[in-house]
């Protein structure tokens, strides 16, 4: 964990920490801080994967994690996690999570391809021509000569 301003790698929050941290690790304390409230242990402690009881633990749902990372993107992850779906999901392993993954992404995919659409037609469309009063900055181009750009 790093202390530092957020990198390209460490860019999410720490829930038990505050200091910034990788995807992978963000993810595995959420799903040990799901454990912890299922187990009515309470509150994971200050750096809680240093603990004999955690560290186990903790280190499996990175290793998931990052298994998990490598077929998806990190936004789908964690929208996937945050999803009432996957509310009382307590393991990486859980059996449905690739496929409510995999919706996510495609979610994202539908809405990236519909703000490229978008900004390819704003981008050809030109204003009309003002029909009426001219403005003051068409007289003075009048005056000057000049057409309008």
């Amino acid at each position: 964990m790093t202390k530092q301003q957020p990198t390209e790698k460490s860019r999410y929050k720490s829930p038990s920490t505050g200091e910034y941290c990788t995807c992978a690790q963000y993810i595995s304390e959420i799903v040990c801080g799901r454990m912890a409230e299922k187990e009515n242990v309470g509150t994971q402690p200050y750096k809680f994967w240093n603990t004999p009881k955690w560290k186990k633990v903790y280190q499996y749902q990175a290793v998931l994690a990052n298994r998990l990372l490598k077929k998806y993107r990190e936004a789908a992850i964690i929208k996937a996690i945050h999803s009432p779906e996957c509310k009382n999901m307590y393991s990486l392993r859980y059996p449905r999570l690739e496929s409510i993954i995999r919706k996510y992404e495609q979610a994202i995919d539908q809405q990236s391809s519909a703000a490229t659409v978008e900004i390819k037609e704003n981008t050809t469309s030109r204003s009309g021509k003002n029909y009426g009063k001219k403005t003051n900055l068409q007289k003075l181009r009048e005056l000057d000569g000049k057409k309008e750009d």
